[in-house]
């Protein structure tokens, strides 16, 4: 750390003559001051320690991907299903803790809103034989592009709403006549108007973990539920993933009653600002 500012002429004695009175009303506030510097310099030090971090993880990205990064960050649709898959299955090893095709399904059929994707362009000639899990799902950008560039699905986010405060495992589960049922009453899956924003998967591919995506996932995420006034995000994860979750700001709400892959899971809840949390999420136009 660089040494804190010279302040010998602050700390200088008064050369001039005051009588004894002056001298016992005075006060010495250097050592505010000085406290005041130090802080200033300690928040400049950690905003630079955090520029330069951030700036290693675009360069480690950059370094790892032969094409230009350059992130396209966008709502779901049903028509990226596949490559939500695709990245899932990447991305959790554990058959166990994927959500299922037919759940993704559901999700992103009843709310696309509640979903995010990172997106990369990539020109196929430019990929040079990198290999990602989403490449081969990836539509074109445009059908008549003469380098033929794709939008490939890097790191996504799917979430439903709920009325309960934490998630549950009905919040997990899907309505077995979804496809064909309109009501809107529903113990189970996605409750339209719902103030938590149940977060149920965070995938980033496995060979850009590290990155600096998964952050960026979240930050954009956390940005659209606030615009969209939700209450509150809520999570449920592994024990040894509590401190990532709450360097985002989540809250650890103890252990999770979800009985969901075999359990063991503990609750993570991020409080949205009330301000904006006013009638729910705005609801689909489907």
């Amino acid at each position: 750390m660089a040494p804190p500012p010279d302040n010998a002429a602050l700390r200088a004695p008064f050369q001039g003559h005051v009588d004894d009175a002056s001298d016992d009303a005075a006060i010495d506030d250097t050592d505010d001051v000085v406290d005041d510097e130090f802080a200033d310099l300690a928040r400049t030090l950690s905003a630079k320690r955090r520029e330069e971090k951030e700036k290693g993880r675009e360069n480690r990205i950059q370094e790892i991907l032969p094409f230009p990064f350059a992130p396209n960050i966008r709502p779901l649709g049903i028509s990226d299903l596949e490559s939500v898959i695709a990245l899932e299955n990447a991305a959790f090893p554990d058959p166990n803790h994927r959500a299922t095709p037919e759940k993704f399904k559901y999700r992103l059929t009843k709310c696309p809103e509640l979903s995010l994707g990172i997106f990369c362009t990539v020109v196929p000639s430019l990929a040079k034989g990198f290999d990602i899990e989403t490449f081969a799902t990836a539509h074109t950008v445009e059908t008549d592009r003469a380098d033929q560039a794709k939008s490939v699905l890097l790191a996504h986010i799917v979430a439903t709403a709920s009325n309960s405060k934490t998630v549950q495992d009905s919040d997990m589960e899907i309505p077995s006549d979804w496809r064909t049922s309109r009501s809107k009453d529903v113990h189970k899956g996605h409750v339209e108007g719902g103030h938590t924003i149940c977060l149920h998967s965070l995938a980033v591919s496995p060979k850009l973990q590290g990155c600096g995506l998964g952050k960026l996932a979240m930050k954009s995420f956390m940005q659209q539920m606030k615009g969209l006034g939700a209450e509150r995000v809520a999570l449920i994860c592994q024990d040894y993933l509590v401190s990532y979750y709450e360097r985002f700001g989540f809250k650890h709400a103890g252990k999770s009653e979800a009985g969901f892959g075999g359990g063991g899971w503990h609750d993570m809840v991020f409080d949205l600002p009330t301000a904006l949390a006013t009638s729910g999420p705005a609801q689909s136009s489907k």
